[in-house]
């Protein structure tokens, strides 16, 4: 019999009777953790018990039209919030034939089953109507006074669901769950008053999220306006030869450097005072390449990559380690705060800001960083540099290696960026910081939620 173990708990075999491997013959099923976690479940409720389940399904064709029945996909569910900005929509003759079994309600939670599994978030009150895809279930709970969505929606994002779906996922390439593992899921339901307490906190994070979305579009619209970006439509052509005397076919080559939006936005910069941002950095550099294998996040420190600069925004929930001990060679590729992170390949021109917990950390050869000086706002550096002030001048010179477009130093090195009114870039910075700050509360309030709920559990 082996039972030496490590922390993260790596697979072996054993000989044990309370394991029966006529059940089950993988031996990832009968973790201690799992174990544990079963015996800690054992007497809650079952979950179809309480709820009613039903999947949904893609339209044949995925027919999808410009407006109609919101349908959520995976990407529209995150943990305990419905992400809406890339919602897909169907006829109402889909939504009423097809998928009427998975039309949607005020109130029920969504449960992604496929791929990214666990996602969840409720259908919240200014969403009146809407339909889901097979990668997900709706959860309709059957009695309200004693069962609230946003308790069961933090409850499926604890440790002690989690733990029940992570031990029968199945899959190689895509995970996924069956329904015989949701018929038999367990859920603790606690007093009626500890529920409405984890909805108020649920809810307030949902507020800060709007407020913080308002002040951020705020932020988008002043800047616009100051750029002198309303008004100019974002239509490319085809691209396309001709024989004119405005194009300089010994300097640039290729039809798209000449597209008419581009020239309207380079004569818009004209009438702004620029300077180049190589003149406003103390550094602008490549990534690294790692040298070692990626390592456990507890041996190692975060390394980002493109999947984790947006737009003004981090995207930290799945970060790549380096082996701490093996980071001293690139250490010049250590993140100081305030550096401005943009991608350089693939989504090229994506930038964002580091802040204090980015500290020492590093990024990888497909980013360039920025370091700006003193004397410029970092914010104010990703805000013109994501906006169509800064994305134009980076796409109408951008190439194309093999599948994935690129850019490069001197293109970033050469961007021009406005100098405008003191007074005027802190009002659109501090809108944006306060969007920020306000996004970063929500998501901890969100966790406050889930800590609590995992306390309530541990506690019964």
């Amino acid at each position: 019999m082996v039972e030496a173990q490590i922390k993260n708990q790596n697979i072996f075999w054993r000989w044990n009777k309370d394991i029966d491997f006529q059940k089950r013959g993988d031996t990832q099923y009968w973790l201690p953790v799992f174990l544990e976690n079963e015996t800690a479940i054992s007497k809650f409720s079952k979950l179809t018990d309480l709820v009613e389940l039903k999947g949904g399904a893609t339209p044949f064709g995925s027919n999808y039209i410009k407006h109609g029945i919101p349908f959520l996909r995976i990407q529209n569910i995150g943990e305990n919030e419905l992400i809406l900005d890339q919602v897909a929509f169907i006829s109402e003759d889909i939504h009423e034939g097809l998928l009427k079994r998975s039309q949607l309600k005020t109130g029920d939670v969504l449960f992604t089953i496929t791929g990214r599994i666990g996602s969840v978030a409720v259908v919240p009150n200014e969403m009146k109507t809407g339909n889901i895809n097979q990668h997900m279930v709706r959860m309709r709970i059957k009695d309200r006074n004693k069962l609230l969505p946003y308790y069961l929606s933090t409850y499926l994002l604890t440790d002690y669901a989690k733990l029940q779906h992570e031990r029968v996922a199945y899959g190689t390439t895509r995970t996924a769950l069956d329904y015989p593992t949701l018929y038999n899921f367990k859920v603790f339901v606690p007093s009626f008053k500890d529920q409405q307490k984890v909805e108020q906190i649920i809810k307030r994070a949902s507020r800060l999220k709007k407020e913080a979305e308002i002040d951020y579009q705020k932020s988008l619209q002043l800047l616009n306006k100051t750029l002198g970006l309303v008004g100019i439509k974002k239509k490319l052509k085809r691209a396309f030869w001709r024989w004119s005397d405005k194009i300089d076919i010994i300097k640039r080559i290729d039809p798209n450097y000449y597209q008419k939006y581009f020239q309207e936005l380079k004569a818009n910069r004209k009438k702004l005072k620029t300077v180049k941002l190589e003149t406003l950095a103390l550094l602008i550099d490549y990534g690294t390449v790692p040298t070692s294998p990626d390592a456990p996040s507890e041996f190692g420190t975060p390394y980002l990559t493109g999947k984790n600069i947006q737009p003004n925004d981090l995207v930290l929930e799945k970060l790549d380690y380096l082996y701490t001990d093996t980071t001293e060679v690139i250490k010049n590729k250590a993140i100081k705060t305030n550096d401005v992170v943009i991608t350089q390949m693939g989504t090229v021109g994506n930038a964002a800001v580091m802040g204090e917990a980015q500290k020492g950390w590093f990024f990888g050869s497909f980013l360039i960083r920025i370091r700006p000086d003193k004397d410029i706002s970092s914010e104010w550096l990703a805000l013109v540099i994501n906006s169509d002030f800064g994305k134009q001048q980076i796409q109408q010179v951008m190439t194309t290696a093999s599948v994935r477009t690129n850019t490069d130093l001197p293109t970033i090195k050469g961007l021009e960026i406005p100098i405008i009114n003191k007074k005027r870039e802190t009002e659109i910075v501090n809108l944006y910081i306060q969007s920020r700050d306000k996004k970063a509360l929500s998501k901890q309030i969100l966790q406050e939620a889930k800590d609590f709920v995992e306390n309530l559990v541990r506690n019964q």
